[in-house]
């Protein structure tokens, strides 16, 4: 571990000063501290700079505002960054370890980026099938064992690569509402960069917005945030790519239907109509619905 390198990270928020406090909270806990963090707030409320003023005697934070998006935020907040040699993006709804700091900095060696492991409050992984054991990642598994939450960047990749495409992610202007993480990833991929995996490094996540399985809403999110998906399937991959992100819905749809869990099927077709918009760029009616940058 390299004890000298400068970590900063960028929080967007949307106005959750409860949860915003508690990841502040496992920052100030952790075992090497971090250099500098901005706090990029989209919630046009006083709550979190209230959070954010709290901490201001004990932690390097900075608060500053932005209109809606989450891309847009991180962007932002890198922007305001002074010299670092990490930045990572935790989610306003996620808080570290004690020594996550310090498992980056032994884990970063020569790659660009290093992911960990997304876990639930009771230490369960959350939302991608993350492994037992280190990896390099590849345009196959970057899909399965990274998530913005838990990538840590260096200054040189993204220097090299670029920053988030504000075309993508929670809040844009587009339909395209996901995928500006992998987007991100797999740029630096077919650049040359190399991506590590690491399940010690942990970040874990207690998301209030996510609506129970089995609703009308999970549905509608489902398909809202696979139409990300399918645009990053559109840009990065060829036909074969495109056809296997489709397949794997109406396979899992199929399924679910020869078991007679009708919610289920629902939910994985809801995911299929979304890939297929993004990859095809036309939206099929739905009903409206506009998520948070969670």
């Amino acid at each position: 571990m390299n004890p000298t390198l400068r970590v900063a990270l960028v929080i967007t928020t949307i106005g959750r000063p409860k949860t915003l406090d508690r990841l502040l909270h496992s920052l100030f806990e952790q075992s090497l501290p971090v250099t500098e963090m901005i706090v990029v707030d989209q919630s046009g409320e006083t709550g979190t700079a209230e959070v954010v003023a709290r901490w201001q005697e004990r932690l390097p934070v900075r608060r500053v505002t932005t209109p809606r998006g989450l891309s847009a935020g991180r962007n932002a907040g890198v922007a305001a960054l002074g010299d670092y040699d990490i930045v990572g993006f935790p989610d306003d709804d996620t808080w570290y370890a004690p020594d996550t700091i310090a498992r980056v900095c032994e884990a970063i060696g020569g790659y660009g980026v290093v992911s960990g492991m997304l876990l639930d409050a009771a230490g369960r992984p959350t939302q991608l099938a993350f492994g037992a054991e280190p990896a390099v990642l590849d345009s196959a598994t970057v899909w399965s064992q990274a998530i913005e939450a838990t990538c840590f960047y260096t200054a040189a990749f993204m220097s090299a690569v670029g920053n988030f495409d504000e075309g993508l992610g929670a809040g844009c202007s587009t339909p395209w509402q996901s995928g500006e993480g992998t987007d991100l990833l797999l740029r630096g991929l077919r650049d040359g960069w190399s991506i590590a995996y690491d399940p010690r490094i942990t970040v874990y996540e207690d998301n209030p917005s996510v609506p129970a399985a089995g609703t009308r809403e999970s549905r509608l999110r489902a398909r809202h945030v696979a139409r990300g998906t399918g645009r990053v399937y559109r840009r990065h991959y060829g036909w074969r790519g495109r056809f296997r992100t489709l397949a794997r819905p109406l396979g899992g749809a199929l399924l679910s239907v020869t078991r007679a869990h009708w919610a289920e099927a629902a939910w994985h077709l809801q995911r299929l109509v979304g890939r297929l918009e993004g990859i095809t760029g036309v939206l099929l009616p739905a009903r409206r619905h506009v998520y948070s940058n969670a």
